[in-house]
């Protein structure tokens, strides 16, 4: 099973990577039609984040494709493995080249890129990927990767100021990452647990009669963090004009 989703996380990771193949020819045409002056690095740089962004949603969100395609959750789940071998038979290959694919960037990019981009194109692929066992389209996936995103980069805010505000000098050297992780942990802790205790069950009956016990998680989840970061800016923005 591990070599069949190798095979699927390496095709993933091939039709991804289209977009790198295209920075040379938008620099060509930069050059000899539109000369707006731009040198490589701009137009390289951020085509290594969108290609990373690009797996990330994919490789997460298309997790269960096949099974859903084929009908085989039967199949799967008839092989002499326990769910746990399962899934990390089917996460541990997208994760092991989207690593690859981030130290590569890191390496043409620079150090900078992994420090900002680091733990954000983690919790694309993780958000994409607990979403993908009670989302069916790729494109509603994608709207709630881009939903949870939002959740994470106000919830560092929120970690941050905390940070600020109680950490001292540890605030100043170490806080944004930390904010970073705090945030990221808050928000999908919580997923995970939806999706593992969800998967755990799962048998081969229609998915959407299988998914109570994952909205029933993630659902108050998302509204929890939604009233606390609403309220945070509230009484930040109340105290600050006061």
């Amino acid at each position: 099973m591990l070599k069949k989703e190798f095979r699927d996380a390496l095709k993933r990771f091939v039709e991804s990577l289209a977009i790198l193949f295209i920075i040379p020819l938008l620099y060509i045409v930069d050059k000899l039609v539109t000369k707006a002056g731009l040198d490589f690095a701009s137009y390289r740089d951020p085509g290594f984040v969108i290609t990373l962004v690009i797996y990330a949603v994919y490789a997460g969100g298309t997790v269960f494709q096949s099974e859903r395609k084929d009908r085989a959750f039967e199949y799967l789940f008839s092989l002499p493995l326990t769910r746990r071998e399962i899934i990390l038979s089917k996460i541990l290959p997208r994760l092991g080249l989207l690593l690859i694919l981030g130290g590569v960037a890191t390496i043409v990019v620079g150090r900078g890129f992994l420090h900002e981009a680091g733990i954000i194109v983690f919790v694309i692929f993780f958000s994409s990927l607990f979403l993908s066992i009670g989302v069916l389209s790729i494109v509603i996936n994608l709207f709630g990767v881009m939903l949870m995103c939002l959740i994470f980069s106000q919830g560092e805010r929120v970690f941050g100021y905390l940070l600020l505000k109680f950490g001292g000098n540890f605030a100043s050297h170490l806080g944004p990452v930390v904010a970073q992780f705090f945030s990221a942990a808050v928000l999908l802790v919580p997923f995970g647990i939806a999706f593992w205790l969800t998967f755990k069950k799962m048998d081969v009956r229609p998915l959407k009669l299988q998914m109570r016990t994952y909205y029933s998680i993630i659902l108050p989840i998302i509204f929890v963090l939604t009233l606390l970061i609403v309220f945070f800016f509230r009484k930040s923005m109340t105290g600050f004009q006061g």
